[in-house]
């Protein structure tokens, strides 16, 4: 599960189009699969033969279900899950979001992949979230595979001030005191209402 947290170049917060988002040494038959909405998802490929409309030649690079060149853009953070069969050296490159701040809501009662607008650690609890309920939760996936899950709580212990307070907290109830949102990777979050989450930009 991988996050894209740049802008392209010159750009103006509208992301980075899928054929140009993912360089590397990607081999033929790696999968890109992007969260829809309402649930679901898109599905790219990087295959050897993508039809390029603008010079109507085929040419490697990342397809949409057709083997057209895959035109449509990614946002700063936007999570995805990115399959391969072999291990490869993916970079995702661009410039950091204008913007001071981006706001992303999420639909309630439905798994929603989100990641940090901006290239940058972040605890959950130091972001601005509106409209959380207790008992939603957050899974952030690791690296070896699985997830770490998070549970936001009336009463989550905290450490720091010896007293209870609401927030995320681990399974132990306990506040998340450190950074769990690292750049580059993604988080499930299944609300019970429509949330909205603001990632601030480090400038």
């Amino acid at each position: 599960m991988l996050t894209t947290q740049f802008d392209e170049v010159g750009g103006t917060g509208v992301g980075i189009a899928i054929k140009d988002l993912i360089t590397g040494n990607i081999p033929y038959g790696a999968e890109m699969q992007v969260r829809l909405p309402a649930g679901g998802y898109a599905t790219y490929k990087y295959i050897e033969e993508a039809y390029d409309e603008t010079i109507d030649d085929f040419i490697p690079g990342w397809a949409d279900g057709l083997e057209n060149l895959a035109t449509s853009s990614l946002v700063p953070g936007a999570t995805f899950w990115f399959k391969v069969s072999t291990p490869c050296t993916a970079t995702i490159a661009g410039q950091i979001l204008a913007d001071a701040s981006k706001t992303v809501t999420v639909n309630a009662g439905i798994s929603s992949m989100i990641g940090n607008a901006y290239p940058v650690p972040v605890n959950p609890n130091d972001l601005e979230w509106a409209n959380l309920s207790y008992g939603d939760t957050l899974q952030v996936r690791l690296d070896a595979g699985g997830y770490d899950t998070y549970k936001y709580i009336e009463e989550a212990y905290d450490e720091s001030i010896d007293d209870f307070v609401p927030g995320w907290a681990d399974g132990l109830e306990n506040l998340v005191a450190t950074v769990v949102l690292n750049p580059g990777r993604g988080a499930w979050i299944k609300p019970a209402k429509a949330v909205s989450v603001t990632w601030e930009s480090p400038l």
